[in-house]
């Protein structure tokens, strides 16, 4: 195939990853996550610039990163989530690249390898989210561009692209920097004559790249030699391994049918017959297999005291991945086309109805639905009471649309919503509180003091419910309002329940 056909089939590869990822792109509310990328984007850059140093932040630069194209393009579901589409739709071209980069005899495999990328439904939903993770993708792809480039063909310029883009890397999300030890492997296994003559430029920038990462540094060290409670549940490695085959495979609803998973398994194991081939493939399989091993083995030894996992922080992983299912079709095909066409097409079928599964699917919590539903009832004096609290966030992106009338009173209110962070919002304000946490093992005697101060004056209470397990796993909120008032109206939504009490004045 000439140089001219692959580049107009990687062209309609791009065009159909775009499709893939446009289509439906706000069908789906926004979840909390989602609402506290435009929240955090939102602040006074000053207050952006401090969370570089500031302990426990993820993802400082993507918010900085995101603060102009809200601005220019809105805070709309649409507007936010496009900013991710646009580097999931790159990280296609830089997925045939890095194939390029590794099999450069093997031209076909970097296409496939891209239309893997195009119609991972992993790699899609998250390109329809909006958050980091797509640019996670794009920075880590980059970065081990750059360096492959930069170790084939030297030059000061070369070395510094590579020490910026991983710097940004680092910033957009922190664990990415699991992705160094993968890189220094891939110098050392190179041959002798290219670590002669690459070592000066190849530790420079190594030194170089810890300076941009002390700040961070300064509260991760301490951070992580602590033992510490994080909201994550501890994840055994093998049940880390599992959960990343089925996410990288099969996308965010992977099901019970395990069976989906054998052509993977299969392209991943063949992916070695290229082994034979010689050095240089050899060398390849071996940095790429890193890449799959190395970072799920570093998550695992900090999740020993401060517990971290979840697939997502490891979407990083999924360009090694799409290579070497490549690499397995195209070993594969060497020995037989029939073999390898049929496992390939599996993996196709697969990726078009994990799609499907995702388009069709209501995932996200919906407060999209529940806020319009709410405020078209609430009433001046009304309380909305948030469980867990988290939920006022999402509600009050929605609530400048949906509100009913202006002017609500605020006699008695527990608190004064103002949302400057919503684009058009004038303050408009509701009155609220935030449900009770309970975990830590409150008595009832305490839950019914607290519920009576919180809710007195207030007629009617909205209970908005959402994730209830993660504040009040004993339902004691919920239980208080049973006991004490009348349940009038409830209604119920993706992840999220709406219910009305009327309460004795």
């Amino acid at each position: 195939m000439s140089r001219q056909k692959r580049r107009w089939m990687l062209i309609a590869i791009m065009g159909l990853a775009f499709g893939l990822r446009a289509i439906g792109l706000d069908a789906q509310s926004l979840w909390r996550d989602e609402v506290d990328a435009i929240r955090f984007a939102s602040r006074s850059l000053v207050d952006l610039v401090q969370t570089f140093s500031a302990p426990g932040q993820n993802g400082p630069l993507y918010y900085l990163l995101l603060r102009p194209w809200l601005e220019v393009a809105g805070q709309s579901e649409f507007a936010l989530r496009f900013f991710s589409l646009f580097f999931g739709v790159l990280s296609v071209p830089l997925t045939y690249r890095l194939a390029r980069r590794f099999f450069p005899n093997l031209p076909s495999l970097a296409l496939v390898a891209a239309f893997l990328a195009a119609t991972s439904p992993y790699l899609a939903w998250y390109g329809q989210e909006g958050k980091m993770y797509a640019l996670v993708v794009f920075l880590v792809s980059l970065s081990m561009e750059r360096y492959l480039t930069a170790l084939e063909k030297g030059g000061w310029h070369r070395w510094v692209g590579y020490v910026v883009v991983t710097s940004v890397m680092f910033y957009v999300h922190l664990i990415a920097v699991l992705m160094v030890p993968v890189q220094v492997m891939a110098f050392l296994l190179q041959d002798r004559q290219t670590r002669v003559v690459r070592w000066k430029p190849w530790l420079a920038s190594l030194a170089v790249l810890t300076l941009p990462y002390l700040p961070l540094l300064v509260w991760q060290l301490p951070m992580l030699l602590r033992p510490a409670e994080t909201g994550f549940r501890f994840a055994p490695l093998h049940e880390m391994v599992i959960s990343l085959l089925a996410s990288d495979s099969l996308g965010v609803i992977p099901g019970d049918t395990w069976w989906f998973l054998l052509p993977f398994v299969m392209l991943l194991l063949a992916s070695g017959l290229l082994w034979k081939e010689g050095r240089p493939y050899a060398v390849s399989l071996t940095v790429l297999a890193g890449w799959l091993v190395v970072p799920v083995v570093g998550l695992f030894l900090v999740s020993l005291s401060r517990p971290l996992y979840t697939a997502r922080y490891l979407i990083f992983l999924m360009p090694a991945y799409l290579l070497l299912l490549a690499a397995g079709t195209a070993a594969l095909s060497r020995r037989s086309r029939l073999v390898g066409a049929l496992l390939l097409v599996a993996v196709l079928v697969s990726n078009s109805w994990s799609l499907w599964q995702q388009a069709r699917t209501p995932i996200k919590a919906d407060f999209r639905a529940a806020t319009e539903y709410l405020a078209g009832q609430l009433a001046p004096r009304d309380l909305i009471l948030f469980q867990i609290p988290y939920g006022r966030h999402s509600f009050d992106y929605y609530y400048p649309r949906y509100r009913r009338q202006p002017g609500f009173p605020l006699r008695g209110a527990q608190h004064q919503v103002f949302m400057p962070w919503v684009s058009g919002n004038d303050g408009e304000p509701y009155r609220w509180a935030e449900g009770l946490y309970t975990n830590a093992g409150m008595e009832p005697d305490v839950v019914d003091r607290l519920m009576t101060e919180m809710t007195g004056g207030s007629p009617v209470v909205w209970l908005v419910a959402t994730e209830v397990p993660l504040w009040d796993e004993r339902g004691l909120v919920q239980t208080w309002l049973n006991e004490r008032g009348t349940l009038t109206d409830e209604a119920q939504f993706v992840r999220v329940k709406v219910y009305r009490y009327e309460l004795a004045e």
